[in-house]
């Protein structure tokens, strides 16, 4: 019994040591702003003394004045956290000025030589991926603190619930990234889990154009693609997902590159550019031989980050998209803008490219379709719900850049169809690819989604 005592006391201690680490990150953003220095203080809990009550009602007083707001700054001012929630270690989106981002490529649960590890233990698997992944990030000079989304791919929808929790102990403490769960087969058998992950990279690790990084000595893979990328501030775009037709998988592939490539071109921008190509392909069993396809557009060079998804579609369906760096155009007057090469149609839905030359990037986490009558309420209370987050983060529906929607049903796709026409700018929609899954991490949600925008300067 005294055991047990003893272990209840020390949990209480735990969660109020979290508590209080909280509200020193969030009450530090604030006071130092204002030359104060709170080191003190902290010396003083290290040594077990209690901290004077005055400044502890303070920096709750600010905490959850801060709290109330629905955002605050990271440790790092490079990110700011949109309604960051405690109890799950995530935010509904977040803020990074126009500063260099890091890319990774699809992450696995295998270890130095390539073995899967622990089959059958999904915290293990877990621990794997998020220790390749801030290896990955390391070589970019970065880290997991600086997360901005990680996108999670499950094997099992029951596996969403627990895969949270452990990514929320093996994040740093104070990061609060966008989560996005996708339920869907993976490319390797008995994978459970595997991820990518965007980040707020140091200035130092480009100069000017788009720079794919090496895995670190000792990853998993030993192939000549980047384990991360980094998209350099400044000009960027965002190509839509593309599918052309073709007799087989790798056939749809290649000309769906070659298409992807001739739009580079007419951005004036090459292969070297490319931070991540993201392929949504049926079977997923093939794609190995995707990858391979892929990677013969670079022609030798250091294929950038490459991620693979299942596509629930007829076999032999491979749609892909491509973010990039781009040359410079200084007599742009606009901050972002919103076309199509001359040889595709523009739609009123999304863009096929969307070209930033000014602005920081917001991400939303995967922004579920709960709440209503039926789908298409649901759907309107979702985008009312994307609202709120592009109005707190200062962008707007003229801003949206990027969109990711995951349905996984028929009736998830039919509310998407409806709503999303009566919130969007037709002549500003952002690119997009629409992408049916096996779950989104919640069972009976048909919908999931997550948003890129542009925050104005």
């Amino acid at each position: 019994m005294a055991g047990a005592t003893s272990g209840k006391l020390n949990e209480e201690r735990l969660s109020l040591r979290k508590k209080y680490n909280l509200i020193m990150t969030i009450s530090k953003r604030f006071i130092n702003g204002r030359k104060a220095n709170l080191s003190v203080v902290e010396a003083n809990w290290k040594k077990g003394l209690r901290p004077p009550y005055p400044i502890v009602f303070l920096m709750l007083f600010l905490g959850f004045a801060l709290e109330s707001m629905g955002q605050f700054q990271s440790k790092s001012s490079d990110i700011n956290y949109i309604e960051p929630n405690v109890d799950t270690g995530t935010s509904m989106a977040t803020v990074a000025e126009d500063v260099p981002l890091a890319f990774t490529d699809q992450v696995f649960p295998l270890d130095d030589n390539g073995n899967l590890s622990a089959p059958n233990d999904l915290k293990v698997q877990v621990t794997q991926v998020m220790n390749n992944l801030e290896r990955a990030l390391q070589a970019a000079d970065t880290d997991l603190s600086k997360l901005l989304r990680l996108n999670v791919y499950l094997q099992k929808e029951e596996h969403s619930k627990p895969v949270r929790e452990f990514i929320k102990e093996l994040l740093p403490e104070g990061a609060f990234p966008a989560i996005t769960l996708i339920v869907a087969n993976q490319a390797r058998e008995q994978v459970l889990v595997s991820m990518d992950g965007i980040a707020v990279a140091p200035i130092t690790s480009v100069t000017s154009r788009g720079v794919n990084l090496p895995f670190s000595k000792g990853l998993y893979e030993k192939t000549n693609r980047a384990a991360v990328a980094v998209l350099p501030a400044g000009r960027k775009v965002f190509i839509a997902g593309q599918a052309e037709p073709g007799k087989d998988l790798l056939e749809a592939s290649d000309k769906t590159m070659q298409n992807l490539f001739a739009t580079l071109a007419y951005l004036g921008a090459s292969a070297s550019d490319v931070v991540q190509v993201k392929a949504f392909i049926n079977p997923i069993e093939d794609a190995a031989a995707v990858k391979e396809v892929i990677a013969a557009f670079f022609r030798g060079q250091q294929v950038p980050p490459i991620v693979m998804v299942e596509w629930l579609v007829e076999e032999n369906k491979a749609e892909i998209e491509l973010v990039a760096s781009a040359p410079e155009h200084y007599n742009d007057k606009e901050a972002v803008s919103y076309y199509a090469p001359p040889w595709m149609i523009q739609a009123t839905t999304y863009s096929r490219i969307v070209d930033i030359k000014a602005g920081g990037l917001l991400f939303t986490s995967g922004l579920y379709a709960t709440e209503g009558k039926d789908e298409e309420e649901k759907t309107r209370n979702l985008f009312e719900t994307l609202s709120r987050i592009l109005e707190k983060a200062g962008s707007s529906y003229d801003h949206l850049v990027k969109a990711s929607y995951y349905p996984s049903h028929e009736k998830g796709r039919e509310g998407l169809m409806k709503v999303r026409t009566v919130f969007y700018n037709p002549e500003r929609p952002p690119v997009a690819s629409l992408i049916r899954i096996q779950g989104t991490g919640r069972e009976g949600i048909y919908l999931n989604m997550d948003m890129v925008a542009v925050v104005p300067d």
